[in-house]
């Protein structure tokens, strides 16, 4: 795969494991973050949560910019509502992440 070209990002069984067993809810921040982490890992998309953004002018940015919003929307499904609302405005996949590890 060149690096043009975006990888399917999560596909509907990565959701129903994100939204069943280890939805984030407050409880459970280790078993969900590592299962976040190594989903991520597993599409090669581990960058977003650990990597730095890209400039605003490199050619690559909007297909980046466009994989992170699909992450962020991923990560606040796989939290309960009353945790993901307080993320939704939040830049970056990367920022969430952050602040949740902090938290």
């Amino acid at each position: 795969m060149t690096d043009d070209k975006i990888a399917p990002l999560v596909s509907p069984n990565d959701l129903l494991v994100l939204q069943g067993l280890y939805r984030f809810d407050r409880r459970n921040y280790l078993q969900w973050s590592q299962l976040v982490h190594t989903t991520l890992k597993g599409r090669k998309k581990l960058n977003h949560l650990e990597g730095n953004p890209l400039a605003t002018t490199d050619p690559k940015y909007k297909a980046w910019d466009d994989e992170d919003a699909l992450i962020m929307a991923w990560l606040w499904y796989s939290m309960t509502p009353e945790i993901s609302r307080n993320y939704m405005f939040f830049p970056t996949a990367k920022e969430i992440w952050n602040n949740l590890s902090q938290t």
